[in-house]
């Protein structure tokens, strides 16, 4: 009898909440985080995983091209928080990144829809579902060409080496400067994020069980 494999990807999900929104729905929260636009978003940690440190140079390197943004970042700090702020005071960004600190869930969508960019350049990724809440937001993702990050994506976010500053503000920049292909990146993120369901999860979650019971009850 043929065996399953050990290893069996189920791809997750973006709560409902995850859903494009006025500009007059997320102004209240905004303010509460002391967000003005624009703003580029990093949602997660600060482990050495998620890439801070690229990304802060990537994003030094956009400012020095002339570009006018913030960079948001939001989430937790952890113990890598003071490698980070150290690199801040280095690359003089300190009135250039505000940092909200944990985020309510409810408040998350909220800070996807403001931003002119979701950026997240993580080095290792199980499967990344800021990008996908993000795409759902309607909010266009410059991310990384490795670990579970494409094959998520598809077609819908820019993907770059996450090991490369330089391309990743070229990235940025891309995005920045063009409103057709942020329109573009809108409609594709929005389309992919409609591909991933807790409903679809929860069918493949049955399936397999069903699978190895019958296997089990065949040997």
């Amino acid at each position: 009898m043929k065996r399953l494999s050990k290893t069996i990807v189920i791809p997750e999900a973006p709560s409902p909440i995850f859903r494009p929104l006025d500009r007059s729905e997320i102004a209240p929260t905004l303010r509460r985080y002391g967000i003005d636009f624009p703003y580029i978003l990093y949602v997660g940690s600060s482990e050495a995983r998620k890439n801070l440190a690229r990304l802060l140079d990537a994003f030094a390197r956009l400012l020095r091209g002339g570009s006018r943004t913030k960079l948001v970042i939001a989430g937790a700090h952890d113990r890598q928080a003071s490698q980070i702020a150290h690199t801040i005071v280095h690359l003089a960004l300190e009135h250039d990144v505000h940092f909200t600190g944990p985020v309510q869930d409810e408040d998350l969508p909220a800070l996807y829809c403001g931003a002119a960019l979701f950026v997240f350049p993580s080095l290792i990724e199980g499967f990344g579902l800021p990008v996908i809440e993000a795409m759902a937001c309607g909010t266009p993702v410059v991310t990384s060409k490795t670990a579970s990050l494409p094959e998520i994506t598809a077609d819908a976010a820019l993907l770059v080496d996450p090991r490369d500053p330089a391309a990743l503000a070229a990235a940025m920049r891309q995005v920045l400067d063009d409103p057709v292909l942020a329109h573009d990146l809108r409609l594709r993120g929005l389309a992919r994020a409609r591909e991933f369901s807790w409903e679809q999860t929860a069918r493949q979650m049955t399936s397999i069980y069903e699978k190895v019971l019958a296997q089990r009850s065949g040997w």
